[in-house]
């Protein structure tokens, strides 16, 4: 039962509900089903598994890197076969919850098999989401329970590109479709079949894979279950085909559906409708049609816009309590008496808390964000394709970091994850993370005569899979021990917060390797980095987040704006590049001192460096050497593009690192001195079109005193230059060489099996896409060193050299061009080899 205010009974508090307590205080996810008209606390181990006669609510909580506020998205998920009393208790627990957070969160109502980009974004760390049969009134009570207790052969049918949905599927070979992929799983048997449609996606075979592993894991391993691999037109395995029933036809990719929306409803039909009960019984009243401003919503009502494909349920900041707990109702009704499917999207907005998607429904909206939004055609909603704000991009970079508790002169205990268990690590090497591994990191500080805590949990970029999820069980562990009290945080690699770097006071050191994954079945061990020359990259802005990531131990990792630690068996070289600034200079020294043991130190300015320093590089090389590296005049900002949700979306990630490359989009990378366009090999043409436009404008329009001819540079995705690279700390060239490997064929090499002939080819060895036309118009005709590298449509490919600009001539030849000329066609030949134009 829900304990009410005696200040103001409507308001509804947690302290009588133990399964909302402390729900929200933290970033992360939160589940509940609804039981016996309650909901109930869904175990971390079965996030992403929905039954589907069970309804369920979805708490997801998250934080701005330039904001010490919560935010929160509050979804109720409706399974296909749960009762209409469970349904209506969900999203009336749903509107009390987000009461008691405030009125805070966003609302949203999911139906099983229609659910939005955005709720099935939340799953994306736990494997996405899967339907399950059954539900409370079956007697399961767990997923884990529901699959122990099966004993009859299963099949799951896998199916989508950028979000995968995995559902069970009738138990017959006519179920099969060329465009997708099956798992028949006999549990009972030990066994495993991945059946891949002959047109099946990439995503689609890794998402398999991701599954039978996982169930693999579940069922002891290797040793206990087994996974077999079937192609499409290479599948004579006559049990499998046995237990669907016997081969038969298998259904054309066409009959088994598209992967993109079957139907995108147009906008002509977008309406707005007013909703009142003043009169006792509710009215709709339809306001506009097509065209809407924002003018039409009245504050002190509810509205209802639709969109055809998806409701939005607006409600004003002066309705009543009654209005606002009704909204689903009103939902509800309006489904119902205009004949719309039951499974219509519906998302429920307060006024003053509105998404963009629903601004951009909308012609004009007074507070407009910095985000850039404009609709695709054929989406939710026929809207005009709004100018890019860049101004608004412009003004964004120059909000506050993230806050913190306090200086981080508290008490401090960290454990590192071995074998699933929290093993102390030693005092003296705190501050010292290794990339292979996780580690649970408390931090105990006084405020008002009262212990507080934080618990952060740190993952290493290497780390495994059951490692990050051991870490994430064993903070909460943690946190139980403690009463509860404790803030949880977790931390990846390369994106730590301000407060936990100052935990360290600039002495915070990531080394390659770790120890070996817990599972048994994985086979492998323990690796650090034991040769005796080690290469640390060192960066920062001030005395306390200035730390030191292990890159590979080469030239062409150094680059003139940081410092570098590069250790060798007899001596500490701290390497000083010429634009580097004095915390990195004294962070540089400090590390120096940490790892010297019996090492001399010996500090070397850039181009003062002794041939012992470059031999223990594996030679001289090329790297980052470019004046503007040297003069520093901005730190880089990166902007990712996408049109993932449907509009095209631009945003800034603020901390960032490799790891915010994402290959499905587009990624804009500002150096002040040059704009980088790095294009993700899954991302699509329109991406790329909108992304090199807004590039564009955003060098028009700055104000910055940036030169208005700053170069735009396209960049594809494993092809990265080493003045892009540069700008990111630790850069991981293994990473970059993998960037276009088939994902599928990836998970495959990991499990030891082989994938047959590859579909997308050697990606090292692969040529880079080519410059497409609308990026390669330039200035007087002349293009970058990086855009005739990866190849221009009309250049010739023996005269690349002659489309590069004085300026860039001198800098890549270090040589005018009329010197180039007079060069021996060897000559000429062999410098242009030198810098890959050749």
């Amino acid at each position: 039962s829900w304990q009410t205010s005696a200040k103001n009974p409507l308001v509804v508090t947690m302290a009588n509900h133990p399964e909302f307590q402390g729900a929200g205080a933290a970033p992360g996810v939160e589940i509940w089903r609804i039981e016996s008209m309650v909901p109930v606390s869904t175990p971390r181990e079965d996030y992403g598994k929905f039954f589907t006669g069970d309804s369920y609510i979805v708490l997801h909580t998250k934080k701005r890197p330039t904001s010490s506020a919560l935010e929160w998205d509050l979804y109720f998920w409706l399974g296909g076969e749960s009762s209409q009393d469970e349904q209506g208790v969900a999203a009336y627990k749903t509107v009390e919850l987000d009461e008691a957070l405030g009125g805070g969160p966003v609302q949203y109502r999911e139906v099983q098999g229609h659910e939005s980009a955005g709720f099935l974004s939340v799953f994306k760390d736990y494997g996405g989401i899967e339907y399950l049969e059954g539900g409370v009134a079956s007697g399961f009570k767990s997923a884990a329970e529901e699959v122990a207790k099966m004993n009859q052969p299963r099949l799951l049918h896998i199916k989508g590109k950028r979000t995968v949905r995995v559902a069970p599927a009738p138990l017959a070979s006519s179920s099969l479709n060329s465009g997708d992929v099956f798992l028949l799983d006999a549990a009972n048997e030990g066994k495993l079949w991945q059946w891949n449609g002959k047109e099946a996606n990439r995503y689609e075979k890794a998402k398999g894979l991701e599954v039978t592993t996982r169930l693999q894991g579940e069922r002891g391993g290797k040793d206990k279950c087994s996974i077999i691999v079937l192609e499409e037109g290479n599948d004579d395995d006559a049990h499998f085909w046995e237990l669907l029933g016997g081969k038969g036809r298998v259904k054309s990719a066409a009959e088994g559906g598209s992967d993109e929306e079957a139907a995108r409803l147009a906008a002509e039909n977008l309406k707005l409708y007013k909703v009142s009960d003043a009169s006792g019984s509710l009215e709709i009243t339809e306001v506009a049609s097509g065209k809407l401003t924002q003018d039409m919503l009245d504050t002190n009502d509810a509205f209802v816009v639709d969109a055809e494909s998806e409701l939005f349920v607006w409600v004003g900041s002066g309705a009543t309590q009654d209005e606002k707990r009704g909204s689903w109702k009103i939902a509800n009704e309006f489904i119902q008496r205009y004949n719309r499917p039951k499974n219509t999207r519906v998302s429920r907005l307060d006024e003053g808390k509105e998404s963009q998607q629903f601004k951009g429904l909308f012609h004009k909206w007074k507070a407009a964000s910095p985000v850039v939004q404009g609709h695709a055609i054929g989406s939710v909603a026929k809207v005009e394709q709004k100018d890019i704000n860049v101004a608004g991009l412009h003004k964004q970079g120059e909000e506050e970091d993230d806050s913190m508790v306090d200086d981080g002169n508290g008490k401090l205990d960290i454990w590192r994850i071995e074998n699933f268990q929290r093993v102390e690590y030693p005092r003296e090497k705190y501050g010292q993370f290794y990339a292979g591994d996780s580690f649970v990191v408390l931090y105990t500080y006084e405020k008002n005569n009262r212990e507080e805590y934080v618990i952060y949990f740190w993952q290493g970029r290497d780390s495994s899979q059951d490692e990050k999820g051991a870490s994430a069980l064993l903070a909460m562990a943690l946190d139980d021990e403690l009463g509860g009290r404790p803030v949880q945080v977790r931390v990846v690699q390369n994106k730590e917060p301000n407060h936990f770097l100052t935990l360290f006071r600039g002495k915070m050191i990531v080394h390659e390797g770790g120890v070996a994954s817990g599972f048994a079945n994985r086979g492998d061990s323990d690796s650090f980095d034991t040769d005796g020359i080690s290469l640390f990259h060192v960066r920062g802005t001030n005395p306390l987040n200035t730390r030191a990531i292990q890159v590979a131990e080469k030239a062409s990792s150094l680059n003139s704006g940081d410092a570098f630690v590069l250790l060798t068996p007899s001596t500490m070289y701290v390497w000083l590049g010429s634009g580097c600034n004095e915390e990195e200079r004294a962070t540089a020294q400090s590390i120096a001192s940490i790892l010297q043991e019996n090492r001399a130190i010996s500090v070397v300015s850039e181009g003062e460096e002794p041939s012992e320093f470059w031999d223990a590089l594996g030679g001289k090389a090329e790297y980052a050497t470019s004046k503007d590296l040297q003069e520093s005049p901005r730190d880089p900002r990166l902007f990712q593009c996408s049109d993932a949700t449907g509009s095209f979306n631009v945003e800034e990630i603020f901390n960032f690192s490799q790891d915010d490359l994402i290959d499905e989009d587009v990624m804009l990378l500002d150096t002040y001195t040059e704009v980088y366009v790095w294009i993700g090999s899954q991302s699509t043409e329109r991406e790329q079109k909108m992304a090199w436009d807004t590039a564009r404008k955003y060098v028009e329009t700055a104000t910055d005193g940036r030169d208005p001819q700053t170069p735009i540079t396209w960049i594809a995705a494993g092809y990265e230059p080493m003045m892009f690279t540069c700008h990111f700390i630790g850069w991981n060239t293994s990473q970059q060489l993998h960037a276009f490997e088939d994902p599928y064929e990836k998970k495959l090499r990991e499990m030891g099996v082989s994938a047959g002939p590859s579909s997308s080819g050697d990606a090292a060895a692969a040529a880079p896409p080519k410059v497409p036309a609308f990026a390669q118009k330039r200035a007087e005709g002349f293009f970058t060193l990086e855009q005739l590298q990866q190849g221009v449509d009309g250049v010739p490919p023996q005269e690349k050299e002659k489309f590069l600009s004085d300026e860039d001539f001198q800098k890549v030849f270090n040589m005018t061009k009329d010197a180039f000329a007079a060069l021996k066609l060897w000559r000429q030949n062999e410098q242009k080899k030198r810098v890959g134009l050749f």
